[in-house]
C-alpha cells in the first residue's frame, strides 16, 4: 500500500489529469501526497512567475483534493524538474510518482518521462488525460525466462504492481508474456512466429502458473505471443480495453540508457493507457 505519493504537476495546472489519478490511487486517510510544480528562474530581467504559479497550485489541489487533509504542494524555480523530483523522492522516501505522459524524445535530448524512468527508484505512472473505470482492466507483463537476478526479483513485484496494486484498485487483471522475436526474422522467413509459440507456450505456461500461484495471483487471462514487445504489448491493451499497464524497467542510464531504450520507454510511445513502471532498485 501506497503511504507518501509525489506528484509532478502538469505545466497547465487546468490540466490536472496526474492530481486525478493520485487521488484514486490514495485508497485511505493514511496517504501523503506532494504535488511538485516548476517555474523557470528569474533571470535578465524576465518576471517571477512563482507566486502566479502558486495561486494556480492552491486552487487546483483544493478542487481535486477536496476532503483529502494530507496534501502538501510546492512551486520549485528550477530548469531540471527531473533531478528535483528525485532528490524529494528520496528524501521524502515516495512510493510512488505520477506524471502525466508528454514525450518529445530526439537522439540528443531526454524526455522527462524517460527521465524518470531511467533514474527514480521508486515505482512511477506515466498517465493520460483518461479517467479510470470502476473495474479497471490491467495488463501486467512477467519475464518468466530469465535466468537473471534483476528480472527474477521484478517477476515478484510485477503482478501487485510493487504494492498491491490490482487488489486494492478492484483490477480485472489480465498477465501477459511476451517472447522478444526481431520483426525482420519473422518477414524473412527465418523465424516462425507459429513454430515459436507451438514450441515455446506449453514451457511458459509450465513455468508461469506456479508463479503465479506462489504470489496468490488470480486473473482474467494469460496471453503468449511472439514479435516486437511495443507492438504486442500495446496491441494487446487496446484489445483488452487497459486502463493500466504494469511492466518492469531496467533502469538503463547515461550513454548506455541512451542507445539501449529498455521495454518500458519503447512501449511508453506506442501505448494509449496508463503505464505503471516498477524498477529493480528497491
Amino acid at each position: 500500500m501506497y503511504r507518501s505519493i509525489l506528484v509532478i504537476a502538469d505545466q497547465d495546472c487546468n490540466q490536472r489529469a496526474a492530481m486525478r489519478k493520485a487521488r484514486s490511487a490514495a485508497f485511505c486517510d493514511g496517504v501523503d501526497i506532494s504535488v511538485v510544480a516548476s517555474v523557470q528562474p528569474c533571470a535578465g530581467g524576465a518576471a517571477d512567475t512563482t507566486g502566479e504559479k502558486n495561486t494556480e497550485m492552491q486552487q487546483a489541489i483544493d478542487t481535486v483534493f477536496a476532503g483529502i487533509k494530507k496534501v502538501s504542494y510546492d512551486v520549485a524555480a528550477t530548469h531540471d524538474i527531473a533531478a528535483f523530483s528525485k532528490a524529494l523522492a528520496l528524501e521524502n522516501d515516495i512510493d510512488l510518482v505520477i506524471k502525466t505522459g508528454n514525450r518529445t524524445e530526439s537522439l540528443f535530448h531526454t524526455p522527462l518521462d524517460c527521465r524518470l524512468l531511467r533514474e527514480l527508484e521508486c515505482p512511477v505512472m506515466i498517465s493520460t488525460s483518461l479517467e479510470w473505470r470502476a473495474k479497471q482492466h490491467t495488463l501486467v507483463t512477467v519475464d518468466i525466462n530469465s535466468k537473471k537476478a534483476h528480472p527474477i526479483a521484478l517477476n515478484a513485484k510485477v503482478p501487485n504492481g510493487e504494492a498491491g496494486w490490482p487488489q486494492t484498485q478492484r483490477c480485472e487483471l489480465h498477465v501477459a508474456f511476451c517472447i522478444d522475436v526481431p520483426k525482420a526474422m519473422i518477414e524473412l522467413d527465418v523465424i516462425s512466429k507459429n513454430e515459436v509459440l507451438v514450441k515455446k507456450e506449453k514451457e511458459m505456461t509450465e513455468k508461469l502458473q506456479p508463479f503465479l500461484d506462489e504470489h496468490d495471483v488470480t486473473c482474467s487471462s494469460i496471453s503468449f505471443d511472439a514479435g516486437n514487445p511495443r507492438r504486442l504489448l500495446s496491441s494487446l491493451a487496446n484489445s483488452l480495453k487497459s486502463d493500466l499497464v504494469v511492466l518492469n524497467s531496467v533502469g538503463r542510464k547515461g550513454i548506455k540508457g541512451t542507445l539501449l531504450v529498455n521495454t518500458a520507454e519503447k512501449v511508453m510511445s506506442k501505448l494509449r493507457t496508463d503505464l505503471f513502471v516498477v524498477h529493480p532498485y528497491q
